[in-house]
Protein backbone atom coordinates (compact mmCIF):
# COMPACT_ATOMS: atom_id res chain seq x y z
CA UNK A 1 0.00 0.00 0.00
CA UNK A 2 2.81 2.46 0.94
CA UNK A 3 4.76 1.98 -2.29
CA UNK A 4 1.25 2.56 -4.38
CA UNK A 5 1.18 5.72 -2.34
CA UNK A 6 5.06 6.63 -2.86
CA UNK A 7 4.53 5.80 -6.75
CA UNK A 8 1.32 7.99 -7.09
CA UNK A 9 2.46 10.99 -4.82
CA UNK A 10 5.78 10.78 -7.30
CA UNK A 11 3.36 10.84 -10.33
CA UNK A 12 1.27 13.90 -8.75
CA UNK A 13 4.48 15.77 -8.44
CA UNK A 14 5.36 15.08 -11.71
CA UNK A 15 2.71 16.22 -13.40
CA UNK A 16 2.65 19.51 -11.55
CA UNK A 17 6.13 19.70 -12.61
CA UNK A 18 5.48 19.58 -15.57
CA UNK A 19 2.63 21.42 -15.81
CA UNK A 20 4.37 24.72 -14.41
CA UNK A 21 7.10 24.50 -17.01
CA UNK A 22 4.59 24.23 -19.03
CA UNK A 23 2.65 27.06 -18.34
CA UNK A 24 5.81 28.93 -18.06
CA UNK A 25 7.70 28.34 -21.38
CA UNK A 26 4.40 29.34 -22.67
CA UNK A 27 4.45 32.92 -21.10
CA UNK A 28 7.40 33.50 -23.76
CA UNK A 29 7.41 33.41 -26.99
CA UNK A 30 9.93 30.03 -28.08
CA UNK A 31 11.08 31.11 -31.23
CA UNK A 32 12.03 27.63 -32.31
CA UNK A 33 13.38 28.68 -35.81
CA UNK A 34 14.12 32.26 -36.98
CA UNK A 35 11.90 34.23 -39.06
CA UNK A 36 13.83 34.59 -42.05
CA UNK A 37 10.87 35.20 -44.78
CA UNK A 38 7.72 37.45 -44.67
CA UNK A 39 4.47 36.78 -47.12
CA UNK A 40 3.65 40.54 -47.13
CA UNK A 41 3.40 43.66 -44.90
CA UNK A 42 0.73 45.45 -43.67
CA UNK A 43 0.48 49.21 -43.49
CA UNK A 44 -0.92 50.20 -40.33
CA UNK A 45 -3.75 52.39 -40.34
CA UNK A 46 -6.37 54.07 -37.71
CA UNK A 47 -9.83 54.49 -38.85
CA UNK A 48 -9.27 53.48 -42.44
CA UNK A 49 -6.42 56.15 -43.31
CA UNK A 50 -2.80 55.57 -42.83
CA UNK A 51 -0.66 55.80 -39.74
CA UNK A 52 1.72 58.44 -39.63
CA UNK A 53 3.52 58.80 -36.14
CA UNK A 54 4.60 62.43 -36.85
CA UNK A 55 1.20 63.40 -37.57
CA UNK A 56 -0.39 61.42 -35.40
CA UNK A 57 1.38 62.51 -32.41
CA UNK A 58 0.99 66.28 -33.79
CA UNK A 59 5.19 66.95 -33.93
CA UNK A 60 6.17 69.68 -36.29
CA UNK A 61 7.85 69.11 -39.39
CA UNK A 62 11.48 69.94 -39.63
CA UNK A 63 11.28 69.58 -35.12
CA UNK A 64 10.99 65.82 -33.92
CA UNK A 65 10.14 64.54 -36.74
CA UNK A 66 11.90 61.59 -38.28
CA UNK A 67 11.33 58.04 -36.66
CA UNK A 68 13.91 56.30 -35.00
CA UNK A 69 14.30 53.27 -32.72
CA UNK A 70 10.93 51.06 -31.68
CA UNK A 71 10.45 48.39 -29.32
CA UNK A 72 7.16 47.24 -28.09
CA UNK A 73 5.58 45.22 -25.03
CA UNK A 74 1.99 43.83 -23.64
CA UNK A 75 0.12 45.55 -26.46
CA UNK A 76 1.73 49.02 -26.53
CA UNK A 77 4.71 50.30 -29.36
CA UNK A 78 7.12 52.77 -28.46
CA UNK A 79 8.90 54.85 -30.85
CA UNK A 80 10.74 57.59 -30.90
CA UNK A 81 11.10 61.17 -33.18
CA UNK A 82 14.78 62.46 -33.43
CA UNK A 83 15.25 66.05 -33.94
CA UNK A 84 18.26 66.43 -35.55
CA UNK A 85 18.74 70.43 -34.83
CA UNK A 86 18.95 69.39 -31.09
CA UNK A 87 20.06 65.76 -31.33
CA UNK A 88 17.11 64.86 -28.80
CA UNK A 89 14.10 62.49 -29.22
CA UNK A 90 10.44 61.90 -27.92
CA UNK A 91 9.19 59.09 -27.24
CA UNK A 92 5.66 58.35 -28.44
CA UNK A 93 3.48 55.60 -26.60
CA UNK A 94 0.71 53.73 -29.31
CA UNK A 95 -1.57 51.37 -28.64
CA UNK A 96 -1.37 48.90 -31.37
CA UNK A 97 -4.95 47.67 -31.11
CA UNK A 98 -6.40 51.09 -32.38
CA UNK A 99 -3.23 52.75 -33.14
CA UNK A 100 -4.12 55.40 -30.67
CA UNK A 101 -1.43 57.99 -29.46
CA UNK A 102 -1.25 57.27 -25.27
CA UNK A 103 1.36 59.36 -24.03
CA UNK A 104 4.53 61.61 -26.18
CA UNK A 105 6.78 62.21 -23.74
CA UNK A 106 8.95 65.36 -23.37
CA UNK A 107 12.42 65.88 -25.47
CA UNK A 108 14.66 63.45 -23.74
CA UNK A 109 18.45 63.39 -23.66
CA UNK A 110 18.83 59.74 -25.63
CA UNK A 111 20.51 61.72 -28.66
CA UNK A 112 19.84 59.66 -31.76
CA UNK A 113 18.24 57.29 -30.10
CA UNK A 114 19.52 54.81 -32.92
CA UNK A 115 17.34 51.63 -31.31
CA UNK A 116 14.67 51.23 -28.28
CA UNK A 117 14.29 47.85 -26.56
CA UNK A 118 12.40 46.43 -23.44
CA UNK A 119 13.52 44.77 -20.67
CA UNK A 120 10.25 42.99 -19.97
CA UNK A 121 11.85 41.67 -16.56
CA UNK A 122 12.60 45.26 -15.54
CA UNK A 123 9.72 47.01 -17.11
CA UNK A 124 12.01 49.62 -18.48
CA UNK A 125 12.82 50.83 -22.27
CA UNK A 126 16.34 51.36 -22.69
CA UNK A 127 17.57 53.76 -25.46
CA UNK A 128 21.19 53.90 -27.18
CA UNK A 129 22.32 56.80 -27.56
CA UNK A 130 24.70 55.80 -30.18
CA UNK A 131 26.49 58.70 -30.48
CA UNK A 132 30.41 58.63 -29.93
CA UNK A 133 31.52 60.67 -26.84
CA UNK A 134 28.48 58.88 -25.08
CA UNK A 135 28.92 55.33 -24.24
CA UNK A 136 25.62 55.25 -22.19
CA UNK A 137 21.77 53.44 -22.08
CA UNK A 138 19.06 55.48 -20.99
CA UNK A 139 16.53 53.82 -19.05
CA UNK A 140 12.81 54.90 -19.71
CA UNK A 141 10.21 54.65 -17.97
CA UNK A 142 6.97 53.01 -20.22
CA UNK A 143 4.08 54.49 -17.84
CA UNK A 144 6.15 57.86 -17.61
CA UNK A 145 7.80 58.06 -20.47
CA UNK A 146 10.52 59.78 -17.90
CA UNK A 147 14.21 58.85 -18.15
CA UNK A 148 14.74 57.04 -14.14
CA UNK A 149 18.31 56.85 -14.90
CA UNK A 150 21.41 56.09 -16.89
CA UNK A 151 24.50 53.76 -17.16
CA UNK A 152 27.64 54.17 -18.65
CA UNK A 153 28.68 51.02 -20.26
CA UNK A 154 32.34 50.35 -20.07
CA UNK A 155 34.10 47.61 -21.56
CA UNK A 156 37.02 45.50 -20.27
CA UNK A 157 39.63 42.98 -21.52
CA UNK A 158 38.95 39.45 -21.08
CA UNK A 159 38.86 35.99 -22.25
CA UNK A 160 36.09 36.61 -24.30
CA UNK A 161 36.41 40.51 -24.83
CA UNK A 162 39.82 41.00 -26.93
CA UNK A 163 41.75 43.96 -26.07
CA UNK A 164 41.80 45.25 -29.98
CA UNK A 165 38.17 45.31 -29.01
CA UNK A 166 38.00 47.14 -25.90
CA UNK A 167 41.01 49.73 -27.59
CA UNK A 168 38.95 50.84 -30.32
CA UNK A 169 35.70 50.80 -28.23
CA UNK A 170 33.84 53.92 -29.63
CA UNK A 171 30.14 53.07 -28.04
CA UNK A 172 27.15 51.20 -29.66
CA UNK A 173 25.18 51.66 -32.74
CA UNK A 174 22.18 49.57 -31.36
CA UNK A 175 21.26 47.40 -27.84
CA UNK A 176 18.31 45.02 -28.27
CA UNK A 177 17.15 42.85 -24.94
CA UNK A 178 16.56 39.26 -25.37
CA UNK A 179 13.90 38.11 -22.92
CA UNK A 180 14.57 34.25 -23.31
CA UNK A 181 18.61 34.87 -22.03
CA UNK A 182 17.90 37.65 -20.11
CA UNK A 183 20.71 39.22 -21.75
CA UNK A 184 21.38 42.35 -24.18
CA UNK A 185 23.10 42.24 -27.52
CA UNK A 186 24.92 45.35 -28.32
CA UNK A 187 26.15 46.62 -32.28
CA UNK A 188 29.52 48.08 -32.03
CA UNK A 189 30.30 51.57 -33.52
CA UNK A 190 32.53 50.92 -36.46
CA UNK A 191 33.49 47.12 -35.94
CA UNK A 192 29.66 45.73 -36.62
CA UNK A 193 30.01 43.06 -34.18
CA UNK A 194 28.47 42.57 -31.02
CA UNK A 195 29.10 42.68 -26.83
CA UNK A 196 26.71 39.77 -25.40
CA UNK A 197 25.90 41.09 -21.86
CA UNK A 198 24.11 40.15 -18.70
CA UNK A 199 20.65 41.66 -17.50
CA UNK A 200 22.29 44.20 -15.27
CA UNK A 201 24.61 45.40 -18.53
CA UNK A 202 27.65 43.39 -17.02
CA UNK A 203 29.57 42.83 -20.73
CA UNK A 204 30.05 38.62 -21.13
CA UNK A 205 32.02 38.31 -24.59
CA UNK A 206 32.15 39.46 -27.80
CA UNK A 207 30.60 37.93 -30.88
CA UNK A 208 32.00 38.26 -34.40
CA UNK A 209 28.89 38.15 -36.66
CA UNK A 210 29.03 36.91 -40.03
CA UNK A 211 27.93 38.48 -43.82
CA UNK A 212 28.15 41.49 -42.32
CA UNK A 213 27.28 44.36 -45.14
CA UNK A 214 29.52 47.56 -44.57
CA UNK A 215 27.91 49.32 -47.69
CA UNK A 216 24.14 49.30 -45.26
CA UNK A 217 24.07 51.91 -42.60
CA UNK A 218 23.39 50.62 -39.38
CA UNK A 219 19.53 51.50 -37.87
CA UNK A 220 18.21 49.06 -35.15
CA UNK A 221 18.38 45.65 -34.10
CA UNK A 222 16.34 43.16 -32.48
CA UNK A 223 17.10 39.78 -30.21
CA UNK A 224 14.34 36.96 -30.25
CA UNK A 225 14.67 33.82 -28.45
CA UNK A 226 18.24 32.39 -29.77
CA UNK A 227 18.65 34.50 -32.68
CA UNK A 228 19.93 38.34 -34.06
CA UNK A 229 18.17 40.65 -36.13
CA UNK A 230 20.74 43.17 -37.87
CA UNK A 231 18.64 46.29 -39.38
CA UNK A 232 20.49 48.14 -42.16
CA UNK A 233 19.30 50.54 -44.74
CA UNK A 234 19.87 51.86 -47.85
CA UNK A 235 23.49 53.06 -48.63
CA UNK A 236 23.86 55.13 -52.40
CA UNK A 237 22.67 52.67 -55.09
CA UNK A 238 21.17 49.72 -53.26
CA UNK A 239 17.97 49.40 -53.97
CA UNK A 240 16.78 47.52 -50.83
CA UNK A 241 16.70 47.32 -47.10
CA UNK A 242 18.11 43.91 -44.91
CA UNK A 243 17.76 42.60 -41.56
CA UNK A 244 20.46 39.73 -41.40
CA UNK A 245 20.19 36.81 -38.74
CA UNK A 246 22.63 35.41 -36.59
CA UNK A 247 22.45 32.72 -33.66
CA UNK A 248 23.46 34.17 -30.52
CA UNK A 249 26.66 32.88 -31.07
CA UNK A 250 27.33 35.00 -34.19
CA UNK A 251 26.32 32.04 -36.62
CA UNK A 252 24.90 33.03 -40.16
CA UNK A 253 21.48 31.98 -40.60
CA UNK A 254 19.70 33.88 -43.29
CA UNK A 255 18.34 37.32 -44.33
CA UNK A 256 15.29 39.38 -44.96
CA UNK A 257 15.33 41.93 -48.13
CA UNK A 258 12.94 44.24 -48.18
CA UNK A 259 12.56 46.28 -51.64
CA UNK A 260 12.15 49.56 -50.33
CA UNK A 261 15.18 51.66 -49.95
CA UNK A 262 15.86 53.91 -53.57
CA UNK A 263 16.92 57.19 -51.93
CA UNK A 264 15.00 59.76 -51.65
CA UNK A 265 12.38 56.72 -50.28
CA UNK A 266 11.42 54.19 -47.66
CA UNK A 267 14.14 53.93 -45.29
CA UNK A 268 14.06 50.36 -43.07
CA UNK A 269 14.53 52.38 -38.87
CA UNK A 270 13.75 49.37 -36.87
CA UNK A 271 11.94 45.90 -36.46
CA UNK A 272 10.64 45.20 -33.01
CA UNK A 273 8.24 42.51 -32.10
CA UNK A 274 5.54 42.26 -29.15
CA UNK A 275 4.87 38.39 -28.19
CA UNK A 276 4.80 36.48 -31.44
CA UNK A 277 4.31 39.41 -33.70
CA UNK A 278 6.95 41.73 -35.76
CA UNK A 279 6.57 44.70 -36.88
CA UNK A 280 9.05 47.01 -39.11
CA UNK A 281 9.38 51.06 -39.07
CA UNK A 282 10.34 52.98 -41.57
CA UNK A 283 11.08 56.46 -42.57
CA UNK A 284 9.44 57.92 -45.73
CA UNK A 285 10.91 61.56 -47.42
CA UNK A 286 10.73 63.01 -50.57
CA UNK A 287 13.96 64.90 -49.95
CA UNK A 288 17.31 63.79 -48.74
CA UNK A 289 18.06 67.61 -48.41
CA UNK A 290 17.52 69.44 -45.31
CA UNK A 291 15.65 72.52 -47.32
CA UNK A 292 14.04 74.23 -44.76
CA UNK A 293 12.06 75.97 -47.02
CA UNK A 294 11.05 73.65 -49.85
CA UNK A 295 7.41 73.01 -49.88
CA UNK A 296 8.14 69.35 -51.33
CA UNK A 297 10.26 67.94 -48.07
CA UNK A 298 8.18 65.28 -46.56
CA UNK A 299 9.15 63.35 -43.70
CA UNK A 300 6.80 60.60 -42.54
CA UNK A 301 6.58 58.03 -40.75
CA UNK A 302 5.04 54.60 -41.37
CA UNK A 303 4.51 51.54 -39.40
CA UNK A 304 3.73 47.62 -40.99
CA UNK A 305 3.23 44.37 -39.28
CA UNK A 306 4.99 41.86 -41.04
CA UNK A 307 2.58 38.77 -42.16
CA UNK A 308 5.48 35.53 -42.08
CA UNK A 309 4.43 32.49 -44.82
CA UNK A 310 1.78 30.43 -43.83
CA UNK A 311 -0.24 33.33 -42.03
Amino acid sequence: MNKTRNTAARLLTFIILLSSIIVLSSAIPAFASPITSYKSMKLLKKEGKTFDLRKESKQILYLYDTLQGACANDGYGYFTLYNRSVEKCKIVKVDLADMDVVKVSKPLPVYHANNLTFNTKKNLIVATCCKVKDKRAVFIDPETLMVKYKKDIKLKASKKIPKSVVRSYKGFTAIAYNEKHDCYVGRLRGNNNVIIFNGNMKPVKYVVLKDKKTWLLNQGMESVGNYIYDVRSFKGSHKYNSVTIHTMSGRYVGKMNFKYGKAPGRELECIFHDGDQFYAGFYYTTSQAHDYKSFRVKRNNYIYKLRRLGE
